[in-house]
């Protein structure tokens, strides 16, 4: 026979071949095919309870063959789910190349994420096998992590073991797809993304900590290693939470250890190595997540060691400032109050660099410490122009879009003197409410919340019906409605005061999207007087209502077709007990 002379197959079909795997013989092939096409033309529930561990005892006996096979993974995916305590156990097995494998570490991963509902059912059934794959990747966790595919495994073992609950799903495409009929008519089990992340089963056994804690150890082993892949950094982040979840002592050092790693390696900054970390894509994710695990004294050390003095420049920095969103979503008050009088006096700079994120992070950090809210609420009005008496009733002008008065970013680029005070003397007359932004409506509703709010329920009622009523329609203006409405310490005369400027809107608020949870807080939160004016404005355009889907509701929760036929008996059942302050759902 004459010897091959062809060249020898490129890395790209070596790859393909080596991710093949073993071949099922032709028999098994054909039942697993059938088993799919079975299962994708639909089952009834007692179907499929049956056919569910019949199959996957079949599937357990050609393992791990059938994971790595396309049809054999598509199978598993759609069963796993669903599978019994008893039938988990085979497919927990770390076998050689399956946890690295793209098909393999899928259906591992499946396995893993059902352990959480079933735990409670059979909990000894499952420590075994799953204490034999924690000490089989324990060994060698850092070349999981580093593996696209394996990352997956490790951060689905590591939620398992933690209680976080937190399986992560396949990528997009990873998944089955199904038939466009699916699912049927005779009421099968599809597959659907509830499944991931899995529900919340029973308590830990007290097993799992030890494996976590050695499987974190292996982590901290080759921590500096682990810094750089993106895949590698989310395992990182997921021992960190799954620590954090068990209460384990040791998160506490593998928080600090990591900190440590990220402080000595990149290139050093002037003042402190770690402040290049935080400006950094990838590491600043790490120093996030270890943010919010770290203890009060942890934070106060890398606040006082590292971030002190340097804050204007991390908040202005484009990456570093969401760091600094997250140590002061966990800082301790006197942390917190550091960070304010250094940041206070710059918080235009943020604003003008695009960064409204760290203004309202420290208004929340402020919320939870009422000590600071006089202090944080003045700073904010001195950054955005509107602390002087003349422009103090129109402070939610800019607090809408978190912009100073009179246009512009920054003290730089304020107007010039000589119109300011003409503005000044005449009144500074009011601009036109603009609509407000996703942050701006998040600082008023923090600023609602504060101990004293009333400079913003005193430029709230300065403003003009149009102005109220386009808050009203707008999505972020609509949330701001709920804390006017729904607020415990809102002065009641002030909401009543603005609610009647809504009066003559309620039937085209009914029809907006954003409109109709307003007039519903409104109905909820009020009394029965003004029940029934809101009633009597909608009720002659209850034909309209009727043809529109969202004034169907409003209709339907006030009564109003009882309200036109008998007012009395609309009247007497709004005064009637259990109805919740909803209204009549009829």
């Amino acid at each position: 026979m004459a010897a091959h002379t062809g060249s020898p197959p490129g890395p790209e079909l070596s790859r393909q071949r080596r991710q093949a795997g073993p071949r099922l013989d032709p028999d098994t092939a054909e039942y697993f095919r059938r088993a799919l096409e079975t299962l994708e033309e639909g089952l009834s529930e007692e179907e499929l309870a049956l056919f569910t561990p019949n199959v996957l005892s079949e599937a357990a006996l050609a393992s791990p063959a059938l994971a790595l096979t396309p049809l054999g993974c598509r199978l598993l995916l759609l069963l796993l789910p669903r599978a019994p305590p008893s039938a988990l156990p085979p497919f927990l097995g770390a076998l050689p190349g399956v946890p690295t494998h793209p098909r393999g570490s899928r259906v591992l991963q499946a396995a893993l994420g059902r352990i959480p509902g079933v735990l409670g059912e059979a909990p000894g059934l499952l420590e075994e096998p799953l204490a034999r794959l924690a000490r089989e990747v324990a060994t060698e966790p850092g070349g999981l992590a580093r593996d696209p595919n394996g990352s997956f495994v490790l951060r689905a073992l590591l939620g398992v073991l933690g209680g976080t609950g937190d399986a992560v799903p396949p990528p997009e495409g990873a998944e089955p797809k199904v038939k466009k009929a699916w699912p049927p008519q005779k009421g099968v089990w599809p597959l659907q993304k509830e499944a991931w992340p899995p529900q919340k089963g029973a308590e830990l056994p007290a097993s799992f900590r030890p494996l976590l804690e050695e499987l974190a150890e292996g982590l901290e082993r080759e921590m500096p290693s682990l810094l750089a892949p993106p895949c590698a950094s989310l395992c990182l982040q997921g021992a960190l939470f799954a620590l954090h979840r068990s209460q384990s002592p040791s998160c506490s050092r593998f928080c600090r250890a990591l900190i440590g790693c990220l402080a000595r390696h990149g290139p050093a900054h002037p003042q402190s190595p770690l402040l290049t970390s935080l400006q950094d894509p990838a590491r600043s994710r790490l120093l996030e997540a270890a943010m919010t695990v770290l203890d009060p004294p942890g934070l106060r050390e890398l606040f006082r060691g590292h971030l002190r003095g340097h804050l204007r420049g991390v908040a202005s920095h484009r990456v570093a400032n969401h760091g600094l969103q997250r140590l002061l979503d966990h800082a301790p008050e006197d942390v917190v109050e550091e960070a304010l009088s250094e940041l206070g006096p710059a918080l235009q700079e943020p604003l003008a660099r695009g960064h409204p994120g760290v203004v309202v992070a420290l208004l929340g950090a402020a919320q939870r410490h009422p000590r600071l809210q006089g202090a944080a609420l003045r700073w904010l009005f001195q950054a955005l122009r509107c602390w002087d008496p003349p422009h103090h009733p129109h402070c939610v002008t800019a607090l809408a879009q978190l912009r100073p008065l009179g246009g512009g970013d920054s003290d730089e680029k304020a107007e010039p003197e000589g119109k300011g005070a003409e503005l000044e003397g005449k009144g500074a007359e009011p601009e036109p409410f603009p609509i407000p932004t996703l942050w701006g409506s998040l600082a008023l509703q923090l600023l609602l919340s504060f101990g004293d709010p009333s400079p913003i329920w005193g430029s709230l009622g300065s403003l003009p019906p149009p102005a109220l009523l386009g808050l009203a329609r707008s999505p972020p203006g609509s949330r701001i409605w709920d804390s006017i409405l729904g607020s415990p310490g809102a002065p009641p005369r002030a909401r009543r005061r603005l609610l009647r400027k809504l009066q003559g809107h309620w039937p085209s608020l009914a029809r907006d999207r954003s409109g109709s949870r307003v007039l519903d807080a409104a109905w909820a939160s009020g009394r029965p007087r003004q029940r029934a004016r809101m009633a009597e404005e909608l009720a002659p355009h209850l034909p309209d209502l009727l043809r529109d889907p969202l004034g169907r509701g409003v209709a339907r929760n006030l009564g109003l077709e009882l309200f036109k036929k008998d007012p009395e008996k609309w009247a007497e059942l709004q005064r009637g007990a259990g109805l919740g302050g909803r209204g009549l759902i009829l």
